[in-house]
């Protein structure tokens, strides 16, 4: 930055002494537009760093007003800390202001060059620029965001918000329900298949066993040879057993 200003610097001086040798151009009317250029400059300084500072000093405090009303914790000292900020910006604005149209006053007043007077009436002028163009700004946003409030009400939105998180929550809680009801109707189908293969096992053992009862009861029965009425209907209701065994 320092080589910047050093090279401007240089390239000036060289211009001046340009116009001072070449076209006849009186010194003190450089001089004069040197003040005059500097002096403008210097307003552009004092119109943006430290009311920057001081505007965004003062859009903290407004956040954090805003912040409270919706209920998020703000700590105190931040604010107080943005608070200091903002009132030694605009005590240095103020006082850049004046004290930069008080030295151009004394130096118009020694040397004679009204034109001087006007800076310094315009520095003074150019106190208010920067608060009016903030304010106004400050009202354009204020109306958008009264606009932007009738559309979407903070209320409304809050509201919805909360009620989207509840849903949120609630479908979660759903398809949780939903995962350990499909494991364990998974698991009941495990068990009934299990058990129904059992049941065929068991039921295909008793046939077997009744159907080897049978055989042997016929074989012993064959083997008799008295009571024939008896030994029929034996057979017979042996053979109604193994038609229906269960």
């Amino acid at each position: 930055m320092k080589w910047w200003i050093f090279l401007v610097s240089l390239a000036f001086a060289t211009f001046a002494a340009w116009l001072t040798f070449h076209t006849g151009v009186a010194p003190s009317t450089l001089l004069a537009v040197l003040v005059g250029a500097i002096s403008l400059i210097w307003l552009l300084v004092l119109l943006t760093v430290p009311w920057n500072l001081y505007f965004s000093a003062r859009s903290v405090i407004h956040e954090a007003h805003l912040s409270r009303e919706r209920g998020i914790e703000v700590p105190q000292a931040r604010e107080n800390e943005a608070r200091e900020i903002a009132r030694r910006m605009f005590r240095f604005a103020i006082a850049g202001h004046i004290v930069s149209a008080a030295v151009i006053a004394v130096i118009t007043f020694f040397s004679g060059a009204q034109v001087g007077y006007y800076f310094a009436g315009f520095y003074l002028l150019a106190t208010a620029f920067r608060p009016a163009g903030s304010y106004l700004s400050h009202l354009r946003d204020r109306v958008t965001s009264l606009m932007e409030e009738l559309h979407y009400p903070r209320q409304d939105v809050a509201t919805l918000r909360t009620q989207v998180t509840d849903l949120t929550e609630a479908r979660t809680k759903l398809d949780e329900s939903v995962r350990d009801l499909d494991e364990k109707i998974n698991q009941l189908r495990a068990e009934l298949a299990a058990l129904q293969v059992a049941t065929e096992t068991g039921d295909h053992d008793l046939n077997r066993r009744i159907t080897q009862m049978t055989r042997r009861f016929d074989e012993t029965v064959d083997g008799l040879s008295d009571n024939q009425e008896l030994i029929t209907g034996l057979k017979a209701f042996l053979r109604l057993v193994r038609s229906n065994p269960t």
